[in-house]
């Protein structure tokens, strides 16, 4: 396949890239020249331009695969396919999870009811800088439902030749928002780790590399519609065990309640990644989406220690680095003291 990969220098698009490159492909990425990711292999060509002001450069070029890692509002969906038109096979678009539009149950399917966009969301899109529209953070509370309205658009001008992508929670080494990063990194260090609410409550991940190996598989054999794209849910304390084994620590888990995690101060999956108190209704099921069309669709998702152990022997040549995500070790102490008893796992 002849295959482009709009944000090829990101997390996700590194790894979609590497697995085309893998898979045989020809490559192009399409991108705006300000980042490097080391971890894409050299063999593919670089298209300079930027989806938002400048995309001559696409212009009359044929791809088979197009995937797009980084379009967050329905314009950005709806000029690529314009300049690319008619020289496109499938079109891969990355939505995320967070289209829907409550977590209250768990098992989301692909039919469930999703969020679209307020006339002030689509306002806002249209209102950021340039320079800000390539980031999700920008979107704020408005992420889900543009994105929901990036799929539409997506479907309306392709049918059957969208692949649209709801992903879940993308890790690995590389990964910029350090949200499985920080328990890789806390758990490697020892000692009396807390850990929040029920051991037993549920997370959902993906390592990046499988899910870029879905969308180039998927391509290939033409697959179209709409997949959640992440792992099957597993038990937080599954997780840390398996950091500890990974790491071969010292460390001692403290199961701290819903209620003493935020009486500590502490915000929910920022200041501590992959939780959300169950007081928190509509995202009390975030982590326990429905994956088995996908699954049944080919993919395939690696072990956990494996994962784990990539993303440790990676974490630890930057220890220097802060993350971005994390406990600050005044409000870890100040919850650890709280705790009368916590539980050794």
């Amino acid at each position: 396949m002849n295959v482009l990969v709009v944000g090829g220098t990101g997390f996700l698009g590194g790894a979609v890239a590497d697995a085309a490159l893998k898979a045989g492909d020809r490559v192009a990425i399409f991108t705006r020249g300000k980042t490097v990711n080391p971890a894409v292999g050299a063999g593919f060509e670089t298209i300079v331009g930027d989806r938002h002001s400048d995309l001559s450069a696409l212009r009359g070029r044929s791809f088979d695969l197009v995937v797009d890692t980084c379009a967050y509002a329905p314009e950005a969906v709806t000029s690529l396919l314009d300049a690319l038109s008619p020289h496109i096979g499938c079109y891969a678009l990355v939505s995320s999870a967070s289209v829907y539009a409550n977590f209250a149950k768990p098992g989301l399917t692909e039919q469930a009811p999703t969020s679209r966009a307020t006339p002030e969301h689509l306002d806002l899109a249209r209102s950021l800088p340039l320079e800000r529209r390539s980031s999700a953070a920008s979107y704020g509370t408005a992420y889900g439902p543009l994105k929901r309205e990036c799929e539409l658009v997506a479907l309306d001008h392709l049918g059957d030749r969208a692949l649209i992508l709801r992903s879940g929670l993308l890790v690995g080494a590389g990964d910029y928002t350090d949200r499985l990063t920080y328990w890789v990194r806390r758990v490697d260090q020892g000692g009396s780790v807390p850990a929040p609410g029920d051991p037993q409550r549920l997370v959902q991940l993906i390592d990046v590399r499988d899910a870029a190996r879905f969308i180039v598989e998927g391509a290939e054999k033409g697959l179209g519609g709409v997949f959640n794209l992440t792992g099957r849910p597993f038990p937080m304390s599954g997780l840390l065990v398996s950091c500890r084994e990974a790491a071969g620590s010292d460390a001692r888990f403290v199961w701290c309640p819903d209620d003493m995690v935020l009486a500590a101060g502490l915000e929910p999956w920022s200041e501590v990644p992959l939780w959300l108190p169950h007081a928190d209704e509509p995202f009390r099921h975030f982590l326990e989406i429905d994956t088995e069309k996908a699954y049944a669709q080919g993919l395939r998702t690696r072990p956990l220690n494996e994962t784990l152990e990539n993303i440790l022997a990676w974490d630890r040549t930057r220890r220097a680095t802060p993350l971005t995500a994390g406990m600050p070790p005044e409000k870890e102490a100040a919850l650890l003291a709280a705790v009368e008893a916590g539980v050794a796992v």
